[in-house]
């Protein structure tokens, strides 16, 4: 490892209060990570809930619980900028831009990313509930209802739909009158890359009428089957209650990196910080989403994990793989792809499935990050936003000063856990933004003229799977 450019010292108190980052830099995709589960949710047009009831066990196809949802996670955070944007109605004119996660079923694993993705996107996140008993069809036909409706419907408009009562399949013939204006693109980490390519595939032969630019796949698991993941993982779910635990640890190798809890000391003991975290509202959102992630981060039962493994993404690999062909057929050769893969990714074989994937999509570009490994690949190492603004050229119109097509050059030309760190945007070297600062006027900003919707309970309705 290269000699530290900045000076060791002790923790700073805020850096102190920022040690939850440490769960957020494993950025597990796996056991370790959970649903996103937020307490409020806002009734806007940014928020698409689907909720039901478990009533039986997870393999019984007649009652399983389906719960995921739609949102706007910056919103949701009282990031200024897009709330901004959102209220003076600009949000909508942006291209939308489709995060789907790994199995974990969490935004979490690019939380570091999404302000700078905002300067360029209107930025919607997928999540799961560890209770969420949705099969693998089901997941991809909620995505493509959900990029429909958002699509052809305006914001003064809530998006609605139920797990329980999935819109009709016919939905999109009716719903798709006239081309949409709106550009999408998809993003796919992890499982969510099966999920991206089969939407993608389903989104080009079936809906013309949207305007699908183009797929970012993020160590994408259309390699499951090739995995270390798929040997251990099985094994795992199938261990004796008590020793669960411990197999969950010893799988945790998979996912880490050698770099990962250095960058955070970096960032606690206020060296240094990921270069796209830039300004004190954007160090501030970082700062929220640490303290936040005790809710937001939960245990993963072992039967979850276990249909995960297997509803998920044994299942969506195997399509995938007789499915993969049509994107060489494809003749809409505008839909453009960016593969992006960990150098150090023990989970899935991702730099020989991205050489695989380049050779089967008929216009697509490869980048591999640098010391990555499968966790941590959209982490402090990569200016993810940069990536897709080099690989869409139409994307470049953004702000003048946060257009760039390459990461910043202190970041670009830093060694071994200094890649992608820069020193702090405000020059100081001593102590971090104070935690009291996250929630101030100038750095934190709710929404006016909606009122936070307390989920005390969960809608409840049985689904039968063979309606």
């Amino acid at each position: 490892m290269a000699t530290s450019k900045w000076t060791k010292k002790r923790p700073t108190i805020q850096g102190r209060a920022l040690l939850l980052c440490v769960i957020s830099m494993l950025q597990s995709s796996s056991a370790f990570q959970s649903s996103f589960q937020p307490t409020t949710s806002y009734a806007v047009p940014h928020t698409w809930k689907s909720t039901g009831c478990l009533h039986s066990t997870a393999r019984d196809d007649s009652n399983r619980m389906r719960d995921i949802q739609f949102s706007s996670p910056l919103l949701e955070e009282g990031y200024p900028p897009a709330v901004e944007e959102y209220e003076a109605g600009t949000l909508k004119k942006k291209p939308l831009l489709v995060y789907l996660p790994g199995f974990d079923g969490t935004w979490m694993a690019p939380f570091l990313q999404l302000p700078e993705l905002s300067t360029s996107f209107d930025v919607r996140c997928l999540t799961m509930s560890m209770q969420d008993r949705s099969t693998y069809e089901e997941l991809k036909t909620s995505i493509v209802d959900y990029i429909s409706k958002e699509t052809q419907q305006n914001d003064e408009v809530e998006p609605s739909g139920s797990a329980a009562e999935p819109p009709k399949r016919n939905f999109l013939a009716n719903i798709l009158k006239k081309k949409s204006t709106r550009p999408v693109y998809l993003a796919g980490e992890s499982f969510g890359g099966i999920l991206a390519s089969d939407v993608a595939l389903t989104l080009l032969e079936e809906c013309p009428s949207i305007d699908l630019k183009g797929m970012t796949l993020i160590n994408a698991a259309t390699c499951y089957d090739r995995s270390k993941l798929a040997s251990m993982g099985p094994s795992v779910a199938a261990l004796p209650a008590l020793l669960y635990p411990f197999g969950l640890l010893r799988m945790l190798p998979l996912f880490t990196d050698e770099y990962s809890w250095d960058q955070l000391l970096m960032i606690l003991q206020a060296k240094a910080l990921p270069s796209v975290i830039d300004s004190a509202q954007r160090e501030s959102f970082m700062g929220r989403i640490a303290f936040s992630i005790p809710q937001k981060l939960q245990y993963m039962p072992q039967g979850t994990l276990g249909w995960r493994l297997t509803e998920w993404l044994e299942t969506g690999c195997a399509k995938m793989e007789a499915r993969l062909e049509h994107f060489r057929s494809n003749s809409n050769n505008s839909f453009r792809s960016l593969i992006v893969v960990g150098e150090k990714d023990l989970c899935l074989p991702s730099i020989g499935e991205a050489e695989r994937l380049s050779s089967l999509f008929s216009n697509s570009h490869v980048h591999v990050v640098e010391g990555a490994g499968h966790a941590s690949t959209c982490g402090s190492r990569v200016d993810l936003a940069a990536l897709m603004r080099k690989r869409f050229p139409e994307l470049k119109g953004g702000r003048t000063a946060r257009g760039r097509t390459v990461m910043k050059p202190v970041a670009a030309n830093g060694e071994g856990a200094e890649l992608g760190m820069e020193p702090r945007y405000d020059g100081r070297d001593d102590i971090g933004l104070s935690p009291l600062k996250y929630w101030s006027k100038a750095n934190y900003r709710k929404r006016k003229g909606t009122k936070n919707v307390l989920n005390r309970s969960k809608l409840a309705s049985i689904m039968d799977s063979k309606s």
